[in-house]
């Protein structure tokens, strides 16, 4: 992971909001309008459903009870669209939840870097709104600064009190608790996290038919299986145009596609094939590992042998995907949805994670879709609690969704009217005309990646053969064999970022020159212990002791 710089910022502003108001009254009998959310039959409420009801404010219903408020508010938006996106006020989700729950919204949006611009202006000069939504990748240092100066509200004891949703998720996930808990230990900003089924932990796919002209019968498990297939994908008419000169058995892009996620594992036995993991309970950097070297001469077999495409670094994205749809690349390193669906009519395949003489363990990373602090509530919020139920329905379940929203909805719209499962098994669905793709979901009805919430689908696109493949193969070949790596979303002190930040990238830049050097031979194997010397000397040692130091505060706040 990329540490990330925590920037002392000059702004001090003390927290002034009066979180609970109204005082100690219970609720009255609510206007005829109310509605009580019931979970689906079968289906349990969220933990916490009746916490914090006598100090509800005035205005506020009862959690599980909607409109949220009995008299409209408006809530103040600052977030990131992206370019050319809809303005949010005209899209239907956003509509919707004002007839829910009685809540305007006014929003100031900004694309890309201008977003980042306006909203370093507003924080440093105390011209903010109520709530910062779908923030950028500066988010983490944004929260470790302004959370303790009070800019950012402290939401541990609101979601406790008032988020149902977001507590049962914080108690199922406890990865996802301690990615948003903040060096202080409380909690600042809400986090944006999905599961779908069209994720993948490797590329390592190629076509049957390459397998069946060569006479393979089984799909490779282990290294030197591989290494058999791809002998035979070079020697013969794999691909079965007639010409036996134009295959590439193994093809990507660089180190960081399949030859990280597929290869480097299947010797290190780590997740993580270009940085760091945890090993039999250890920090380890998966590049300066024994095993590492035995990873390099077999790739420098490869490549020497033909095997490994001889422009795999120096290729551009654009040159390899023009190789793989022109139908020359066995292991393409590439999702099956590259392909022309138009002509790729014979199933693709799936590596499994491969073991080698050195490791006898499957691996493969488990695809990490969170990202911490994507929506805060500031200190100008005059209404926080009606502000923290609004976002807790972002993150319910579609069993506890009211009124048709959950988190579900913000990615795909409203099931029956946008979309539609294809079977009872629910493992496929389809879009509802005039919706033809996730185009039009943005366009007019939601933002569907990013704003804060919790999304866990998992099924797959129907009428789309290729995507349908790569499902059944990632379930079948990868899936069982997930594993996590170093949490990315570790924290980190400012002293640590400042100081990891350079090592980090120093060591990434060095490991990935080298590498490259070995399998292209380049430099000889015989020069390993030299390069285990230099990344010691670049700093290698200090930086594994930093990162212990997260581990243990990320297993501390696990707990």
């Amino acid at each position: 992971m990329k540490f990330k710089k925590l920037v002392a910022m000059g702004l001090c502003t003390c927290l002034a909001v009066t979180l609970l108001a109204g005082c100690g009254k219970k609720n009255e009998d609510q206007a005829n309008n109310n509605v009580t959310a019931t979970p689906s039959e079968g289906q349990s409420t969220p933990s916490g459903g009746d916490s914090g009801k006598d100090e509800m404010p005035e205005n506020v219903n009862a959690v599980g009870v909607y409109p949220i408020v009995k008299e409209p508010i408006t809530l103040k938006i600052m977030g990131r669209k992206d370019p050319g996106a809809t303005d949010w006020g005209e899209l239907e989700v956003f509509k919707r939840l004002t007839k829910i729950t009685n809540i305007n919204f006014e929003f100031e949006l900004s694309e890309g870097d201008t977003f980042v611009e306006q909203k370093n202006i507003a924080l440093v000069g105390g011209e903010y709104p109520d709530l910062i939504l779908r923030a950028d990748t500066s988010s983490i240092t944004d929260e470790e600064t302004y959370g303790p100066q009070g800019v950012f509200l402290d939401l541990t004891d609101l979601i406790d009190k008032y988020a149902p949703n977001i507590k049962a998720l914080l108690q199922e996930r406890p990865d996802i608790k301690a990615a948003i808990t903040s060096m202080d230990g409380k909690i600042y900003g809400l986090p944006y996290a999905f599961q779908t089924a069209t994720t993948q932990g490797h590329t390592g796919f190629f076509d049957s038919k390459w397998m069946d002209n060569v006479g393979i019968t089984k799909v490779p498990e282990t290294t030197d299986e591989l290494y058999d297939m791809l002998v035979k994908f070079k020697e013969m008419d794999a691909n079965g145009n007639g010409d036996l000169n134009d295959e590439i058995p193994f093809s990507c892009s660089g180190l960081n596609t399949t030859i990280r996620r597929l290869l480097i594992p299947a010797f290190t036995g780590t997740a993580e094939g270009l940085g760091f993991d945890i090993k039999n309970g250890e920090v380890v950097y998966a590049p300066a590992l024994p095993e590492y070297k035995e990873f390099l001469i077999y790739t420098n077999k490869l490549y020497s042998e033909g095997l490994l495409d001889p422009e795999f670094s120096t290729q551009t994205s654009q040159q390899w995907q023009a190789k793989v749809k022109a139908g020359m690349c066995g292991v393409y390193s590439a999702s099956p949805t590259l392909l022309d669906p138009e002509v790729t009519i014979t199933q693709q395949l799936s590596l499994p994670p491969l073991t080698s003489s050195t490791n006898d363990k499957k691996v493969v990373i488990q695809p990490d879709n969170l990202y911490p602090a994507r929506g805060f509530i500031t200190d100008k919020c005059k209404d926080p609690v009606a502000a923290i139920r609004l976002l807790d329905m972002f993150y319910a379940t579609p069993e506890n969704a009211v009124e048709g929203f959950s988190g579900q909805t913000l990615f795909l719209g409203w099931e029956g009217e946008h979309w539609e499962y294809t079977n009872g098994m629910k493992d496929f669905y389809r879009w509802i005309d005039p919706i033809t793709g996730f185009g039009d979901i943005n366009k007019s009805i939601s933002v569907n990646m990013e704003l804060p919430g919790y999304l866990n689908f998992t099924a797959g696109p129907a009428g789309n053969p290729l995507m349908e493949m790569k499902v059944e193969q990632v379930n079948n070949m990868q899936k069982p064999y997930y594993t996590t790596a170093y949490p990315i979303n570790a924290r980190f002190t400012a002293d640590e970022s400042e100081r990891g930040n350079v090592i980090e990238n120093d060591l990434y830049t060095y490991v990935t020159m080298m590498t490259t050097k070995f399998i292209i031979g380049e430099v000889s194997i015989d020069k390993f212990d030299e390069y285990i010397d230099t990344l010691n000397k670049t700093g290698l040692p200090e930086l594994l002791e930093i990162k212990r130091a997260a581990l243990a505060r990320w297993n501390e706040a696990m707990n």
